[in-house]
């Protein structure tokens, strides 16, 4: 398994060496929480801490592509709400996970991550992002079930000539009704295929640094 996930960080890094002029590299540090059949409602519901590496390619103003690996941990415990279900059901659970995903991230205004600061107008941007990856979980589980589709909504400002500072919120939807342990009572006709599965939420803070300088970066270029 350790030989599984540094062959996924390896490759996240690798990415980097191409085009560094357009790559960023980061690191992310907030936490994530789960939701589920036990959490079926509540938000930032008993969060734990989380941390990732990330790799972003600028491939416009608008649109940059980023690679995420994520490890982080996720609980929950019946006891925690007052819901007869709960009461009665009085089940429990806790699981670290590892999780890497490819998305793409869409800049409402124009963004650019490199420049002058005094001379960069394009320095800040909200933005929302979707894409796809997979999920190792520290339990029984495993790689059962890996896919997940990640999405969200953040802000970034590049504040010095090369770092940016970034906040995001994601979803990350799994196609697993089983991480918290809870099975849902189901019979032969009517089977839920997707609205029972298991979420986890991610948030975090983030920064990133370019490696190179665009050579319109040069002050002798700008207007």
């Amino acid at each position: 398994m350790k030989k599984n996930i540094l062959l996924l960080i390896s490759i996240l890094w690798g990415v980097g060496t191409f085009s560094q002029s357009k790559t960023e590299l980061g690191l992310m540090l907030g936490t994530s929480y789960y939701h589920g059949d036990i959490n079926s409602s509540q938000i930032f519901y008993s969060p734990s801490p989380a941390l990732g590496l990330l790799i972003k390619y600028n491939l416009s103003d608008h649109l940059t592509s980023t690679l995420k690996s994520t490890y982080g941990q996720l609980k929950g415990d019946d006891a925690d709400f007052t819901d007869i279900q709960n009461q009665v059901r009085a089940a429990s659970f806790s699981t670290s996970y590892f999780d890497a995903s490819m998305i793409i991230e869409f800049n409402f205004l124009p963004y650019n991550s490199s420049g002058y600061i005094k001379k960069n107008k394009k320095r800040f941007s909200p933005f929302m992002f979707a894409g796809v990856g997979v999920n190792y979980l520290f339990n029984s589980r495993g790689f059962e079930n890996p896919v997940t589709i990640p999405f969200g909504l953040g802000i970034k400002y590049n504040i010095f000539e090369r770092l940016t500072v970034g906040i995001e919120w994601s979803y990350t939807k799994t196609f697993d009704d089983q991480i918290d342990g809870v099975v849902n009572i189901q019979d032969e006709i009517n089977t839920p295929i997707i609205h029972n599965d298991d979420w986890y939420s991610f948030c975090n803070i983030y920064f990133t640094y370019k490696i190179f300088r665009d050579k319109i970066d040069c002050p002798t270029y700008d207007d």
